[in-house]
């Protein structure tokens, strides 16, 4: 293969009992202005007959990849990057459309050599409601998601840095994944789903990496196959082990990266959450507790990768010990984008 012939990403599109949403992702990926790209469909021991629906409708344009069992999206998307070599990767989920000039928008980004993480604006179904504009740390600790369910504002939606990306349809230079990766693994498989893009841009951030939202890099994000929310959210809709992780991811990022002047600082956003989410949690689904006592030595290697932490090193010098900026920002402003 020449280099005129070499692709300048990857798409990554990872499934699971997918067949209803997937052919729409994958017709949005080929239809990129700029290439060449690679498209993988990498399917999670689906049931419903996803990757036949797949090969049936795109043959050799799609590689299929079919895995033995469910390997979430760490250790999916983890087997995706060893597997392919573009210089940029696109972690897509099926229910993402990207607009045709998404990579033409989000790409020239990366001109800067320290931006890692490239985040587009995902709107809803609806074309108008956001679903992302990039993504930030609250004080509570949880991933927020710049603009998440309200209408557009200028003001917010702007070209600049930001945390990380939605990992619904996010965009990351393949140098920063292999100098923040943990013995060849990107994102931690111990999360399973949930977080992972959180801690992967936390831990790039310590690594002197930079992440950007390009608003002009657009996609439809339906935000769970367009699933409704419960009463309490979508998050106590999930099934017990699903909500397990939700939980455990929380405590991993924190446990691995966070500070403990900063937990100090953030105690009544932390402690808040903490008696919400478990007044829910105990009330609810009291299972939960079985579950996490279960993936108790996950919370054991997150100290050990924190210990091995201290001394590292990557492309842009030592890691730092500091935690980023936590809030909710209209202004692009990010302390420390810039190490």
């Amino acid at each position: 293969m020449t280099s005129a012939q070499r692709p300048v990403a990857s798409i990554h599109v990872l499934t699971w009992n997918s067949a209803e949403l997937v052919e729409d992702a994958v017709t949005s990926a080929l239809a990129q202005t700029v290439g060449p790209v690679e498209v993988l469909v990498c399917d999670n021991a689906s049931r419903d007959g996803t990757p036949w629906r797949v090969d049936r409708a795109f043959g050799g344009r799609v590689q299929v990849v079919c895995y033995e069992k469910n390997t979430g999206y760490a250790e999916g998307h983890n087997r995706a990057i060893a597997i392919t070599s573009a210089p940029f990767v696109v972690a897509l989920n099926p229910d993402v459309r990207l607009s045709p000039t998404f990579l033409e928008r989000a790409l020239p980004a990366f001109d800067d050599p320290r931006v890692g993480i490239v985040a587009g604006r995902l709107v809803r179904a609806d074309g108008t409601t956001i679903d992302s504009t990039g993504q930030f740390l609250a004080r509570s600790r949880r991933p927020i998601d710049r603009g998440f369910g309200l209408p557009p504002d200028p003001a917010r939606d702007v070209a600049g840095p930001v945390l990380g990306a939605c990992g619904a349809a996010a965009v990351y230079r393949r140098a920063m994944i292999e100098d923040v990766a943990d013995d060849g693994a990107f994102f931690d498989e111990d999360f399973f789903a949930y977080y992972e893009d959180l801690e992967v841009a936390w831990r790039a951030w310590r690594a002197g990496w930079k992440a950007v939202h390009v608003p002009d890099a657009e996609a439809v994000h339906l935000r769970g196959g367009g699933e409704r929310r419960g009463r309490f959210g979508m998050m106590f809709d999930r099934p017990t082990p699903v909500l397990a992780h939700i939980v455990k991811n929380r405590y991993l990022t924190m446990l691995r990266h966070d500070r403990l002047p900063a937990l100090l600082v953030d105690l009544p956003f932390v402690a808040a959450r903490e008696f919400a989410q478990w007044g829910l949690l105990l009330a609810t689904r009291p299972s939960v507790l079985g579950e996490l006592w279960r993936l108790r030595e996950t919370f054991r290697r997150a100290w050990r990768k924190r210990r091995s932490d201290r001394g590292r090193r990557g492309a842009w010098g030592a890691w730092r010990h500091d935690v980023p900026l936590r809030g909710v920002w209209r202004a692009p402003a990010l302390r420390g984008a810039t190490p």
